[in-house]
């Protein structure tokens, strides 16, 4: 299990100090119009309840990060990079399969392409945050408050709502909407990595 995760003692010091950057960062962004996400958000939950779940919503979707990274970032590309010595191999190869599992033409409809290739971008820069680091901390720890932020906080109206605070006022197939937030997801995630390459540096 230690080499799936990386290099013995580093997983945790890692996951910590991007975990603090994810959190810094959200911080900041709150700041940051606009509030609503281009449109009135629908509360889905009590903040009560909301609340009340929260450890338990933390850890379901810890455990669904991990399994995630420890298929695509800890398996999968340490094979390919045990035989391959280019990145276009054991770097692209994972994420075009982790972008695959993310196509959802039922859901997403004429989206669904894009949608694809954002996670296929995201596996890409979680690929490089493994390398560099020697351990999956930095890619569980970005993918977690990705996720934590998408699932659990503003979630859009679909099968994976149930545990969201609020949800947004378009759903995954509207084109509209998301064509227009996609250019924005894309720069809050090569800003997530930049703060995730600076965390692992120190």
């Amino acid at each position: 299990a230690s080499s799936l995760l990386g290099v013995p003692g580093r997983l945790w010091p890692s996951f910590r100090a991007v975990s603090l950057a994810m959190l810094t960062l959200g911080a900041v962004l709150l700041l940051l119009p606009p509030w609503d996400m281009g449109g009135d958000l629908t509360p889905n939950l009590p903040l009560n309840r909301w609340l009340l779940l929260l450890p338990l919503s933390l850890l379901a979707v810890l455990v669904q990060v991990s399994a995630e990274e420890i298929v695509f970032r800890g398996y999968v590309q340490q094979q390919l990079a045990a035989r391959f010595n280019s990145p276009l191999i054991w770097m692209v190869l994972p994420s075009a399969l982790f972008a695959l599992g993310h196509y959802l033409p039922a859901e997403a409809g004429e989206n669904a392409l894009m949608v694809a290739l954002w996670a296929g971008v995201f596996g890409i820069l979680m690929a490089d945050l493994t390398a560099r680091s020697g351990s999956l901390g930095p890619a569980i720890a970005v993918h977690l408050w990705n996720n934590v932020s998408a699932i659990l906080i503003v979630s859009l109206p679909d099968d994976l709502s149930g545990l969201a605070l609020y949800l947004t006022p378009f759903s995954m197939d509207d084109a509209a909407a998301i064509r227009t937030l996609l250019p924005v997801d894309f720069a809050l995630m090569l800003v997530s990595w930049l703060a995730a390459r600076l965390a692992i540096r120190r």
